[in-house]
C-alpha cells in the first residue's frame, strides 16, 4: 500500500461521486485545472454515529471553503456509491444524512483509500485521515484521527488559512495562528538555517494574542482599535511573567497588572 506525504503530489483518481442526488464522475485534477484548494476526507462508513456528524458538520459550513477560501471538499468512504446515495436521501431522524449538498465519493474498490494510505485492508475500511491539496496539486497538510474521534471544520479552515496566509505572503504561521494575525518572516540570505524575525514588531504579533487571553480570563472584550494607538511595553518586565504570581488567582492578577502596564483599553 501506498504512502502520501506532505510535499508530494496528489495521487489522482476518477471515482463516482453523490453530488446533489445525482451520481457523477469526479476527478482530483479537475478541481486542480479550475484554480481550486481541495481537502479530501475519509472516513469509515456510511450508516455510522461519528462520520454523520463530521459531514454535516463540513456541509453547513461549505460556503465557508467554496466561496471564502476557493477550496472544494470530498468525502470518500469504500461504501458503494448506491449506499451513499441512499444514505443521502433519508432523513436523519432514520439515521441518514438528510440531503448533504458536497460530494460523497465512493471508492468501493479501495483504489482511492490504497493510492492516500488509509486503507484498513482487513476491514476493507477508511482511515480517519484528512489531505489538505493547493491548486498544484500538492500535499500540503495530513491528518489521521483516531476512528472514533471526529475532525473539527474550526480546525481544517485554520490550517487553509494559514497555508494560504503562507503562499500569499511568503511568511510562517506561529502556533496557534488565526486569520488576521501577523506572521513570521523567515530569514534568508547568509543568515543561519532556521533564523527567523517578526514581520513586525513584537507587540504587533503578540497584540490579538493578549486581547484573546484577556477577554478569555476576564469576560470583557477588548477594544483592537484602543490597543493598536495604546500598546507600549514598559521598561520593567511584565508582572505576567513574575516567578512568584500564586496559582490561577494570581496569574489572574497579572494578567490585570499587565493590561494595565500595556495600557489595553477594555470596551465598555
Amino acid at each position: 500500500m501506498s504512502h502520501v506525504a506532505v510535499g508530494q503530489k496528489a495521487p489522482d483518481f476518477t471515482a463516482t461521486a453523490v453530488m446533489d442526488g445525482r451520481l457523477k464522475e469526479l476527478s482530483l485534477s479537475a478541481y486542480a485545472d479550475a484554480g481550486h484548494w481541495t481537502c479530501l476526507v475519509f472516513f469509515p462508513r456510511a450508516w455510522s454515529y461519528i462520520c454523520p456528524t463530521e459531514i454535516r458538520g463540513f456541509s453547513a459550513r461549505l460556503e465557508e471553503f467554496l466561496y471564502t477560501r476557493t477550496c472544494a471538499v470530498a468525502f470518500i468512504s469504500t461504501d458503494s456509491e448506491h449506499s451513499l446515495r441512499a444514505w443521502n436521501h433519508t432523513s436523519e431522524m432514520e439515521g441518514g444524512l438528510g440531503g448533504v449538498h458536497l460530494p460523497l465519493v465512493s471508492d468501493c474498490n479501495h483504489k482511492v483509500s490504497k493510492q492516500y494510505g488509509v486503507l484498513i485492508e482487513d476491514e476493507g475500511v477508511a482511515q480517519r485521515g484528512l489531505f489538505i491539496i493547493d491548486p498544484k496539486g500538492t500535499v500540503r497538510n495530513i491528518s489521521i484521527n483516531d476512528a472514533d474521534v471526529g475532525r473539527s471544520v474550526d480546525e481544517t479552515l485554520r490550517l487553509i488559512d494559514a497555508l494560504q496566509f503562507k503562499d500569499s505572503y511568503g511568511e510562517g504561521c506561529p502556533a496557534d495562528w488565526k486569520k488576521g494575525d501577523a506572521g513570521i518572516k523567515i530569514g534568508g540570505g547568509n543568515k543561519p538555517e532556521g533564523t527567523i524575525e517578526l514581520k513586525k514588531g513584537w507587540t504587533d504579533w503578540a497584540r490579538p494574542k493578549f486581547a484573546r487571553a484577556w477577554s478569555a480570563t476576564s469576560g470583557n472584550s477588548i477594544s483592537i482599535k484602543s490597543a493598536n494607538s495604546s500598546f507600549a511595553v514598559p521598561a520593567t518586565p511584565s508582572p505576567l511573567m513574575s516567578p512568584t504570581s500564586g496559582g490561577i488567582n494570581g496569574i489572574e492578577k497579572n494578567f490585570e497588572a499587565a493590561m494595565a502596564n500595556h495600557s489595553i483599553g477594555v470596551a465598555n
